[in-house]
This record gives C-alpha cells, structure tokens and sequence, in this order.
C-alpha cells in the first residue's frame, strides 16, 4: 500500500471510493455526485497538501487534513480531518489506521498540537476506530459529535 498526496485527476475515484464507504450512512454524507464532486473540490481547495490517497493497486481510501482551519469550538488552529474514509473490502485491513497516520504526520509538520473532527453520532465502527486512535468526545452538535486529540 502506498499513501500519496491526492491530486485533480482523482476525483473520479474519490467519488467512487466514497459512495461504497458510505453506503448505510448517507445521513452523513453527500448522495449525488455532483455534490460529491463539488465537496472534492473545496476539499482540495482547503490545504492541498494535506489530502491524501491510499492505494492498493488503485485508489482504496482518503484522507483529508486541513491545517489552515480556524476551531470556534478549540478557539485556534488545528489540524482538522475533514474526511478520512475506505472502501468497505478493504476495512479493517490497516488502511484508515495508515492514512490516519500520516494525516497526523502532516498536522505536526504545519505545527499544529490538536486534531479535531466530527463524527456522525450513530456510527459506531467509526467512533471505535477514532477512539482506539487516542479521540475523546468533546460535544455534539445536531446529528455531529465532536471528537479531538493532541497530535
């Protein structure tokens, strides 16, 4: 598996790797591709270098990190992880838990001490996953439960 940083050419494959990872969990995600491709954009638009792709032969997962967001909820800068999601065959293999990695790699390399994210309040496997990873919960907002760590 190799990890890499995401570039224009794949928004096809972020479309398509997003739609299988969601699947059950629409609620918390974009359900049409030109939404979906809109939200890659502004992604990218965010902080480039801290958009990442795994792959296995070919794109199988993402990873978005964002060092230029200002938290109200911290009332600073931190590494924000807008995204970070999988193609369902391949959970549980290390892929998220590898991607998650360098997202946290690229947070200290721009000096930031704290990764936020939020996390829908229903989905379980992923609030296992971040927890195991060091993610406390610090609020909720809506369906959105807020979680953070230091980095």
């Amino acid at each position: 598996m190799i990890i890499r940083n995401a570039t224009k050419d794949d928004i096809e494959s972020f479309v398509d790797v997003y739609i299988d990872a969601y699947r059950d969990y629409e609620i918390y995600a974009y359900t049409s591709i030109k939404d979906i491709k809109r939200y890659f954009r502004w992604l990218f638009k965010r902080d480039r270098g801290g958009f990442f792709v795994a792959e296995i032969s070919e794109p199988v997962g993402f990873a978005v990190c964002d060092t230029n967001w200002f938290s109200p909820f911290e009332g600073k800068k931190l590494a924000e992880l807008h995204e970070l999601f999988v193609r369902s065959k391949f959970k549980g293999k290390g892929v998220g838990s590898k991607l998650l990695e360098r997202a946290i790699e690229y947070g200290r390399e721009r000096k930031r001490d704290a990764m936020g994210l939020w996390v829908g309040e229903k989905n379980e496997p992923a609030k296992r996953f971040y927890r195991k990873h060091g993610f406390i919960e610090k609020g909720k907002f809506g369906v959105w439960i807020r979680m953070l760590r230091k980095i």
